[in-house]
């Protein structure tokens, strides 16, 4: 859906520079490198032999810099920066910034036990740096899900330009709708996670698109892009450390199960059908060759279609319907099963003065096993030069003597043996998701937003699977089937 009006804007740009579409996606990929400090047109030109992206590599002629720099200012993608920058001969460099009159929406859509719970919108500045409004909403259906992001984002952006106005400035350009579930995705669908033929995939973007479509507020379409929750963290971290790393693995742990998402050579890597990097799925539990243990009811397809239980532990069922995956066995709902009442707060305070103590440890030990081992694969498998784990505040920063911090140390352990980690200090780095439930779903809301800048740059760079020519003279735009 969004390749659509992603290239209807880059026809005007091509029209107003003469450059063509590539050349002007190497500049904002340059920008985003940087983004948010400001950079100027002689470092866009630059060449840097030694960069991890290969769009960084070798010069632009100053000249077509000239010309896409100009284009991008007059459509307002760009602007003057304020703070004056000065080359390694002491000249002094005009700067350049992303332009403020644009600002993408991002969503952050929490799901349990496999349906949609609350929606989070944010409205950014185009490099995601500044938050201009946001909105939050209980949902219970993908219907109430599309319509609630549309109110929000119109809403947040009627606001938005009233205070604008107050200021003798222009209403704002959407540049486009980030969403992200925790779901595979695959051309805007939402698919269901047990990969099961009888349950469709949600045209998630493609309700999203009528409703803005259907928007006369709205003066211009306005693309909608929706990813898997663990993949926008991806595209979140690769813009965070500038693209040092060309090679990367993700992994986010919450709290019903474990997501991945993988980096080559600088760019997200979705997979076939969007579940690349799945670890969630990977059966470290039996070892092979062995039957897994029977189930009452017997039949996976029953279980399939009905999800484990709040309280179920580690012998029941992953969602998919198998047992032993490294969902039934990491995520904080099963260790919750396992040691009985209690939230992950509580029962990770259980400390050597409680009898409780052994028990606890070794559920964390068997559970944070189980996640290492399954890094242990992904890195004899992809050989990532890091892996950034994101985990609960418990389990990301346990304190010293309790039960909980057994999971990371086994983790640790699992991980770092294997036969491709990495021995450099920080190659499995961890980072806790904030934790206070707004400022979780803000972060997710900030990485489905820069996930939209990341595939405008893409299908400009003409990297995203699109067949279109360079201009189109029939007015349509297929995707790759």
């Amino acid at each position: 859906m969004q390749h659509e009006q992603f290239q209807d804007l880059l026809d005007r740009l091509i029209k107003r520079s003469g450059v063509g579409q590539e050349a002007l996606g190497e500049v904002l990929a340059r920008m985003s490198l940087r983004a948010p400090a400001e950079t100027s047109r002689v470092e866009i030109s630059a060449a840097n032999p030694a960069a991890r992206r290969p769009v960084d590599q070798h010069a632009i002629p100053q000249g077509t810099v000239s010309k896409a720099v100009k284009a991008l200012m007059e459509e307002n993608l760009l602007e003057d920066g304020e703070k004056l920058l000065r080359n390694q001969d002491g000249r002094t460099l005009s700067p350049l910034r992303f332009g403020s009159l644009y600002a993408t929406a991002g969503v952050k859509v929490v799901q349990s036990s496999q349906r949609p719970r609350q929606v989070t919108t944010a409205l950014f500045g185009l490099d995601s740096s500044r938050v201009l409004g946001t909105a939050h909403d209980a949902a219970d259906s993908w219907d109430q899900v599309a319509e609630l992001i549309h109110r929000h984002v119109t809403s947040i952006k009627r606001a938005c330009d009233q205070e604008r106005a107050g200021r003798g400035l222009k209403p704002l350009l959407m540049f486009g709708v980030g969403v992200e579930v925790s779901a595979p995705v695959r051309d805007g669908e939402v698919m269901p996670p047990s990969g099961d033929a009888s349950t469709p995939p949600v045209q998630l973007a493609s309700m999203l698109y009528r409703l803005f479509e259907a928007d006369t507020s709205f003066d211009r379409p306005v693309p909608v892009v929706v990813e898997n929750d663990v993949n926008a963290l991806a595209v979140l971290a690769i813009h965070e450390i500038h693209y040092t790393d060309p090679d990367l693995v993700v992994v986010g742990v919450f709290d019903e199960g474990v997501g991945g998402g993988l980096v080559m050579d600088g760019r997200l890597r979705r997979g076939g059908n969007g579940r690349a990097m799945e670890i969630g799925h990977l059966a470290v539990g039996i070892p092979p060759g062995q039957d897994p243990p029977p189930q009452n009811p017997p039949d996976p397809e029953a279980e399939a279609a009905q999800p484990p239980a709040a309280d179920a532990g580690f012998s029941a069922p992953c969602f998919c319907g198998r047992v032993g995956h490294v969902d039934a066995l990491a995520a904080p709902s099963r260790i919750q099963g396992e040691l009985g009442d209690g939230t992950l707060d509580q029962i990770s305070e259980i400390d050597t003065l409680d009898p409780r103590f052994k028990r606890a440890s070794a559920v964390f030990t068997r559970g944070g096993a189980a996640l290492g081992r399954a890094l242990a694969h992904v890195s004899n498998t992809v050989n990532p030069s890091r892996v950034i784990m994101y985990l609960p505040t418990p389990l990301a920063e346990p304190k010293p003597g309790t039960a909980a911090a057994a999971y990371l140390t086994a983790v640790k352990a699992e991980a770092t043996r294997a036969f491709a980690a990495s021995d450099q200090p920080e190659y499995l780095a961890i980072r806790a998701f904030p934790a206070k439930r707004e400022d979780a779903a803000m972060l997710g809301a900030k990485a489905a937003a820069l996930c939209v800048l990341e595939s405008f740059i893409e299908h400009a760079l003409r990297l995203d699977g699109c067949k279109a020519g360079l201009r189109r003279t029939t007015g349509s735009h297929t995707p790759a089937q």
